[in-house]
């Protein structure tokens, strides 16, 4: 009996918590990605790469500007693109200190994550570590 009420309770809470833990943007939780911030886009841009975040995890940058990743804390992690819309280069695993510059000559949203926390096969903080880049 006690079996049929936690079935019961994990359904209710799964539907409740909009559906499966795994969604198609490739990240845990359904943890759908970062909307654009709004704002004036801006020629350069920093991202943190945190344990085990990205801070902050959307930006705007206009046609033609940088986004500097800056590896911070201890753990490795990745910027790895995600969907339709790819960038490059890209950064494997890496460990600090680590910066990766990523120049965006098109318009358009860009998202990415860490394959380690921010992908649905990752662990740790799963499907928290991910990101949107709006160019405008």
């Amino acid at each position: 009996m006690r079996r049929i009420q936690l079935a019961w309770l994990t359904l209710a809470l799964s539907t409740a918590c909009g559906g499966s833990p795994t969604n198609d943007n490739g990240n845990n939780n359904g943890n759908p990605y970062p909307q654009d911030p709004g704002g004036t886009p801006e020629q350069a841009v920093e991202v943190e790469v945190r344990d085990d975040v990205f801070v902050p995890n959307s930006v705007v940058v206009a046609v033609g500007g940088t986004v500097t990743f800056r590896w911070i804390g201890t753990n490795g992690h990745s910027v790895t693109p995600r969907g339709a819309s790819t960038f490059s280069p890209t950064a494997p695993v890496s460990y600090p200190p680590k910066d990766l510059v990523v120049a965006f000559s098109s318009a358009g949203t860009y998202h990415y994550n860490c394959i380690i926390h921010g992908a649905s096969d990752g662990y740790g903080s799963q499907g928290n570590m991910i990101g949107t880049v709006s160019v405008r």
